[in-house]
């Protein structure tokens, strides 16, 4: 905001009894606009709660605060604009409003041929393997749309049931970038800290390329959270009228 006012003419001295700040601190803050990891701060001092948009996204306060550095990349009035909206909004669940590219990757496919979560080139050895849809892919998501979503609407099946963040059917690991998850209500703290489990969902990508592992709602840590789904239900029912 400090950087905007001064764009427009306002000199630092006024810009430093608006603010309550020495001319010294107002220049300094300005000098510093271009620096990624000032945002963060920048955003602090305009009264963003940091602390509780992480708690509202499912995010680390260190993810929440990486995002906001990304606002350097962007014009100094759009990124203070965005600010503004947190600042004065209330807490909101951090979303991007930009599209991202999703790559995927089927848990039994990678288990079948060795490889583990933990493998840091994961993705590169899918890549150069005969792997291909539906256990490997990518596909991009909108603004406004969870990955499930784009997910089905590029003709994808995946496993789901409430479609609301309130079981783990359709669960999904991330192993590169970071996917927000607002209204959740059923991941505990270690899993989506520890596991970097996502229910993809409500999952929105909050970096420009996300990679994530499908297929883990099946796993027995995930066993007490998961519900019928309404595929099962449907099957159960034919076989029950037969």
């Amino acid at each position: 905001m400090l950087a905007v006012a001064h764009d427009k003419g306002v000199d630092t001295d006024e810009l430093a009894s608006w603010y309550a700040r020495s001319a010294d601190a107002v220049e300094a803050t300005i000098e510093a606009v271009d620096s990624p990891t000032y945002v963060a701060t920048i955003a602090r001092l305009e009264g963003v709660d940091i602390e509780a948009v992480a708690a509202e996204s499912s995010l680390t306060v260190k993810s929440v605060e990486a995002w906001f550095a990304g606002l350097s990349d962007r014009p100094v009035a759009e990124a203070a604009s965005v600010i503004r909206g947190y600042a004065e909004g209330g807490v909101e669940p951090l979303l991007t409003g930009d599209a991202s590219t999703v790559y995927h990757l089927d848990y039994g496919a990678m288990t079948e041929r060795g490889w583990s979560l933990g493998d840091s080139d994961l993705f590169e050895k899918a890549a150069e393997s005969d792997l291909g849809l539906p256990e490997y892919g990518r596909f991009l998501v909108e603004s406004g749309e969870s990955i499930l979503e784009a997910a089905e609407r590029g003709g994808r099946s995946w496993p789901y049931a409430c479609r609301g963040g309130a079981c783990s059917n359709c669960a999904v690991v991330v192993v590169d970038g970071d996917v927000a998850m607002p209204g959740q209500s059923i991941l505990s703290d270690a899993q989506i800290r520890e596991t970097n489990a996502r229910l993809s969902c409500v999952g929105v990508p909050v970096t420009e390329e996300v990679r994530i592992v499908t297929g883990v709602g099946e796993l027995d840590e995930f066993a007490d959270l998961r519900l019928p789904s309404p595929m099962e239900s449907a099957e159960n029912e034919g076989s029950a009228s037969d």
